[in-house]
């Protein structure tokens, strides 16, 4: 098996650095966020939510009320996906006719907890989703319909990971975060104790950060160390031996040998990057 990268940028990609990319569908709408589902992906773009099945035309997700979508995740809710915008987050139930319409489930709460950057779903219950906010972590208990407020709050948070039996958090300003249960934070790791985090990827020992200037790598007790170019760096992928990063605006760098020497594969601004297994 081979990995198969996926790049949002203005328009979805696939291939790999050392293969080239190709161009999935013919459309230019900037892609936020990718989640892979059995029939296909769900990307979340500035123009709303899109569904791309294997080798056929995109179709129209979002309705009226679901624009700017910031981020996508899998969720075992009516269309199979939970997104994330600056009206908070949504899930997506077909009507009589067929059309998905969506719910939203931040109406309660504050204009900064509803605005949502990223979101993540718990690995141990797919119905728990922890919501990267402009007012921090919030935890959506969706079985409940009820929202938990975390200790990592008042710091807009821009990514979520979940590795190592752990969740991370990327802060605006105050570096990354570690949570046993997604509840209760503390600070992972020195050295980024302000800098703003866009991106979060586990290599299998170590994060791989994507900051406001470059990258950094750490294990979340230590010191962070920096590698990569010095580019505002919005998206972070990793799989077999590979390391990719995006910068918005610089486009798509790799590495193959654990952050020393890092190479451009084109693009000009990688806003996501995502990855999955191919034959």
């Amino acid at each position: 098996m081979e990995t198969e990268w996926l790049i949002g940028e203005t328009g979805l990609y696939r291939g790999s650095p050392q293969g080239g990319w190709t161009q999935a569908g013919a459309y230019a709408h900037c892609i936020n966020g990718i989640a892979e589902l059995d029939s296909g992906l769900v990307l979340g773009s500035e123009s709303g939510c899109w569904f791309a099945p294997a080798g056929g035309r995109w179709v129209q997700w979002h309705d009226e009320t679901l624009t700017s979508v910031m981020a996508v995740a899998p969720a075992p809710v009516g269309a199979g996906v939970v997104a994330a915008s600056a009206f908070g987050v949504a899930t997506a139930e077909e009507d009589d006719a067929g059309t998905l319409r969506w719910r939203w489930h931040s109406d309660g709460l504050p204009v900064n907890a509803r605005y949502s950057n990223a979101v993540l779903a718990d690995p141990s219950d797919p119905l728990r989703w922890l919501v990267g906010t402009e007012a921090g972590v919030l935890v959506r208990e969706h079985g409940q319909d009820r929202w938990v407020y975390s200790s990592l709050s008042r710091l807009p948070v821009r990514a979520l990971c979940s590795a190592a039996d752990a969740f991370w958090a990327g802060t605006d300003g105050a570096g990354v975060w570690r949570s046993d249960d997604g509840v209760s934070w503390r600070r992972a790791g020195t050295g980024l104790d302000d800098a703003t985090v866009y991106a979060l990827a586990w290599t299998g020992d170590s994060l791989l950060a994507g900051l406001e200037g470059g990258l950094a790598v750490g294990d979340g007790r230590g010191g962070w160390r920096p590698c990569g170019p010095s580019l505002r760096v919005r998206a972070v992928g990793v799989s077999d031996g590979m390391w990719l990063a995006g910068a918005n605006p610089g486009g798509l760098w790799w590495s193959d040998d654990r952050g020393t020497r890092w190479r451009r594969s084109g693009f000009h601004s990688v806003r996501t990057i995502a990855w999955r297994a191919s034959a």
